[in-house]
């Protein structure tokens, strides 16, 4: 058995248990801890259908939502579930009317420039002999619908094509740089090319 690692006897489990009544669970009030029966959901579900919020109730629960990121079971049962999932054109029309003006955040929204062209995107990569900038994995080695390394403006200025201002990424990688962006910068600017 591993140094540090034994198991509890019945005995041990018992008192612990014993030592814990009455006192209040670590997870009192978190959201999602506590399972739910099927029966139980049904009931809740039953409860609230057709119910309408005050505008106030709706704001609260917005409020209480931000921040709150899905975890990476919730992420796949939610993929499983859209898998498939035909939408109406209807559906369409108003999931499309509600991202409009809606910023992003980043810079996607603008257009590149004329000089951003397939010739020296591929430039950027041979010059790069095809090989991720930041994970090191070689464009031969990518899966998936997009087989080619991305190519990565180190200063996020679209305008600037210049070759020292761009590097080859792999699409996991070129994800990454959308956060923390002063860092990505600063990194890559330390990284001679």
């Amino acid at each position: 058995m591993p140094v540090g690692v034994y198991k509890r006897t019945q005995e041990n489990k018992e008192n612990i248990s014993k030592g814990k009544m009455g006192s209040i669970p670590w997870n009192k009030g978190m959201i999602g801890i506590v399972k739910s029966s099927d029966e139980t959901k049904k009931k809740i579900s039953l409860a609230n259908m057709g119910r309408e919020h005050s505008e106030e109730t709706r704001k609260k629960i917005s409020e209480s939502h931000k921040g709150l990121k899905h975890g990476d079971g919730a992420k796949r049962k939610m993929s499983e579930y859209r898998t498939g999932l035909k939408l109406s054109e209807e559906t369409k029309r108003k999931m499309s009317q509600s991202r409009m003006g809606r910023e992003r955040g980043g810079i996607s929204h603008i257009t590149y420039p004329a000089d951003w062209t397939q010739t020296l995107k591929q430039s950027i990569r041979e010059r790069d002999n095809y090989v991720c900038q930041e994970c090191g994995i070689h464009q031969d080695e990518l899966e998936g619908w997009n087989k080619r390394l991305d190519v990565h403006h180190i200063d996020y200025d679209k305008n600037n094509c210049n070759p020292t201002n761009l590097v080859s990424l792999c699409r996991s990688c070129h994800a990454k740089t959308n956060a923390d962006r002063d860092s990505w910068f600063n990194y890559f600017n330390n990284t001679t090319i």
